[in-house]
């Protein structure tokens, strides 16, 4: 017996023995009524030959009945074996049909036909067709093409360490194989993931051995490649290493190619891994490329110069968008280095170190993103390369450690200027600490403004028991004025400080027009063009504004891709929000909601607030969860503003 999707899942809903409308089993096969008459139809042909009856009575709908109790057990048994649940999710425009073809055709050894794909996805040929593009677009990000060939079929075509890049992200990475046991999975031999744990722990003591040091994602990153790589050599797939690969190693760097022999030699001995001289090189580039650099010294041929060259313009980038001066940085200035140089080998390699709480980051760390992103454009361009978003979330974390020292420094600072006795210091001072909190003040001793002459431009309020007489304009407060703890308040209110006047323009860039609830759009070209054009029917973008890429998009899990105005095209205040009518595969996550935040200026001190509010609102799916299902902007809005202490 042969079924398409919807005959299995009109009959699986007739296995219960119970009548069935017209109207129910539409709503289970997502058709129309006139459609599932049509199907029943069919179904009747088929199931007749077999013993099986539909009947059909007015006002009740559909029955089966059956000739025999074993046409029955057949039947049950033949539908056993379906994944009821794949039939769901393989209908028209589903990401869950993308995964698995390309897990399919990684798997696959030579050619398959579209034919017989479609059968074993119970879809049809048409629906495959519309998903093909899509295939396409995600084997182009690993640089591997979609070959068909007339009367074989489809296949994958590229570079091995590509395919292998491509398998770590399908089958050991992407959360979906999880959910769909029956999905294709790689063959493992006489291995299993098991086999992870045991290889990092291996590794991690030959690298002591050697000195060589990885962090512990790099460590569990280069395990599963090698899982990969025995597998994968097994099935008689060879890596195949070319210069423009290998040009990257440094042969004199022994202390790796030493490492790299050894846990060869242990794989080999003690998993009966059969990797060969080949293999060892391409395990020696992931150890080379992923190392943490301890000084510039460790790589003598590196063109420092031209790295920290580039750091600069990336200082000077960050200062003109944001009006922050992150280049005195101490962990930048020590770190930043090392890390690119690093970063670059890998991205010209094609190695990958899989950042695994990058989503996780990129959610709680929004403003730092913003940062992050104008950096990444300055690098690429100056290089010629393009970051993906593992490396991106790496150099993320640097940026935002030199965003919070700057934060430490603006903390407001209150210097207390004791004139009497020791237990009346004491008592001021507690009740300072006691009233402001060390995590946005920094409150201060001194004897007398002598004490502190050369420095008094470092504090942004006195406090004493009298009246000063201070050579600067320095917000003071006498204590012996009355409620000095309300004065403190007031005048730290109305310092400038990254929340200042935020309260009285909330209303500027939140606004229901500023929403999209059904955005349309098939891929990401289209989805953001559809953004563009609905920014430009509000007068945010200029009319005239056309650019294929309008916007730099990121996804930062939870199903969200955070938009930037890297290009400047937006001349207005907005916080706009979106939900995509059917949600799409972006990169290598789905997407369901988008989000833009711009301000009048990059630099305005707005901005790190907002960023502040959707940082805490994305975290929580159930806010995303509840927007995607209601629809409501004013759903949208409560949700941002009673998250954790956002204060408006």
């Amino acid at each position: 017996m042969y079924f398409n999707r919807r005959e299995l899942l009109i009959l699986n809903e007739l296995l219960s023995l119970k009548y069935k409308t017209a109207a129910q089993l539409a709503l289970a096969a997502d058709a129309s009524v006139r459609t599932i008459k049509s199907d029943i139809k069919n179904l009747r042909n088929k199931l007749d030959k077999e013993g099986i009856m539909i009947d059909s009575t007015q006002n009740k709908g559909y029955k089966l009945y059956f000739e025999t109790e074993e046409v029955k057990l057949n039947l049950y048994k033949y539908l056993s074996h379906i994944n009821i649940n794949r039939l769901h999710l393989n209908k028209r425009n589903n990401y869950e049909r993308i995964f698995y073809i390309i897990r399919r055709l990684l798997v696959n050894v030579g050619y398959i036909k579209l034919d017989d794909l479609a059968e074993e996805m119970f879809v049809s040929r048409s629906t495959l067709n519309v998903d093909m593009p899509e295939v396409k677009r995600i084997l182009y990000s690993y640089q591997l093409s979609l070959i068909s060939k007339a009367n074989y079929g489809i296949t994958i075509k590229g570079h091995e360490l590509n395919k292998r890049t491509c398998i770590e992200e399908y089958f050991f990475q992407n959360n979906f194989r999880a959910e769909n046991h029956n999905d294709p999975d790689i063959r493992f031999e006489n291995y299993n993931r098991a086999f992870i744990p045991e290889t990092e722990s291996v590794l991690k003591e030959v690298c002591d051995r050697f000195n060589v040091i990885l962090s512990d994602f790099s460590l569990q990153n280069i395990a599963v490649y090698v899982l990969i790589s025995i597998i994968r050599n097994k099935q008689k797939h060879p890596i195949d290493l070319h210069a423009d690969t290998t040009k990257e190693l440094n042969q004199d760097n022994s202390h790796v190619g030493r490492a790299s022999k050894q846990f060869v030699e242990i794989l080999n001995s003690k998993f009966n891994a059969e990797l060969n001289d080949n293999e060892m090189l391409y395990i020696s580039m992931h150890l080379e490329t992923k190392q943490i650099l301890q000084n510039k010294n460790m790589i003598k041929e590196a063109n420092w110069p031209r790295i920290d060259q580039a750091l600069e313009a990336v200082y000077f980038e960050i200062k003109n968008n944001f009006d922050i001066d992150v280049s005195n940085d101490f962990i930048l200035k020590k770190y930043l280095a090392l890390h690119v140089y690093q970063m670059l080998r890998r991205v010209r390699s094609g190695m990958v170190l899989r950042n695994p709480i990058v989503h996780e980051n990129l959610q709680k760390y929004i403003f730092a993103a913003k940062v992050t992103i104008s950096a990444v454009k300055v690098m690429e361009d100056y290089f010629n390369i393009k970051i993906n978003l593992n490396e991106f979330g790496y150099l993320m974390l640097y940026f935002n450690v030199a965003l919070r020292n700057l934060n430490k420094k603006s903390k407001i600072s209150i210097c207390m200027v004791s004139g009497r006795g020791r237990a009346e210091t004491i008592m001021y001072l507690e009740e300072l600490r006691d009233k402001f909190p060390q995590d946005k003040y920094v409150i201060t001793n001194c004897d007398s403004v002598e004490d502190i002459i050369g420095r008094i431009g470092d504090y942004d309020i006195f406090v004493s028991s009298y009246e000063l007489d201070i050579p600067q304009a320095i917000p003071q407060v006498a204590i012996e004025k009355g409620d000095y703890i309300k004065q403190i308040q007031q005048i730290a209110n109305n310092i400038d400080f990254y929340r200042g006047d935020f309260s009285g323009y909330f209303n500027r860039y939140f606004q229901e027009t500023f929403s999209n609830f059904h955005l349309e759009g098939s891929d990401k070209e289209s989805i953001l063009q559809n953004i563009l054009q609905d920014l430009k029917s509000q007068g945010i973008v200029e009319p005239h504004s056309e650019l294929a890429n309008p916007f730099v998009a990121h996804e930062i899990g939870n199903n969200i891709v955070h938009l930037q105005d890297l290009y400047k095209i937006c001349r207005k205040p907005v916080c706009y929000i979106a939900v995509l009518n059917y949600p799409i595969v972006w990169d290598n996550d789905v997407v369901r909601v988008l989000f833009l935040i711009k301000t009048k200026r990059d630099g305005d001190h707005h901005l790190n607030i907002l960023c502040e509010m959707f940082s805490k609102w994305a975290q929580n799916k159930e806010n995303i969860q509840r927007l995607v299902k209601r629809k409501n902007y004013k759903v949208f809005l409560d949700d941002i503003l009673t998250m954790e202490s956002s204060g408006y």
